[in-house]
């Protein structure tokens, strides 16, 4: 079995789609030959291991039944982040020098 992979999906939101667990993350990550911590590309085609069974298909048929597709990744977002200052932010000796 292969799945595709979505804009901002992990590998633990594929176990969890698949196997109603994010134990199933390590199994996906070696038949693929790739690390749990892998920004995957959106369309990549991922090998679902064959016999892989974690207890928890009762949670894997609710996403898939309710076309539930978990999608969990973090883009960055850069924004400029002002400093605050004013007394409240000094430090003495650092920005307020004591004289």
């Amino acid at each position: 079995m292969q799945i595709k992979i979505l804009h901002n999906q992990t590998l633990l939101d594929i176990s969890i789609y698949l196997f109603g667990t994010a134990i199933g993350a390590m199994s996906l990550a070696i038949a693929n030959d790739i690390s749990l911590t892998d920004d995957l590309e959106v369309g990549t085609v991922l090998q679902v291991p064959e016999n892989t069974d974690f207890g928890q298909r009762l949670i894997a048929e609710y996403f898939q039944n309710k076309g539930l597709k978990p999608a969990t990744g973090i883009t960055t977002i850069e924004k400029e982040i002002e400093t605050p200052s004013g007394i409240d932010y000094w430090a003495i000796e650092v920005d307020f020098v004591v004289q």
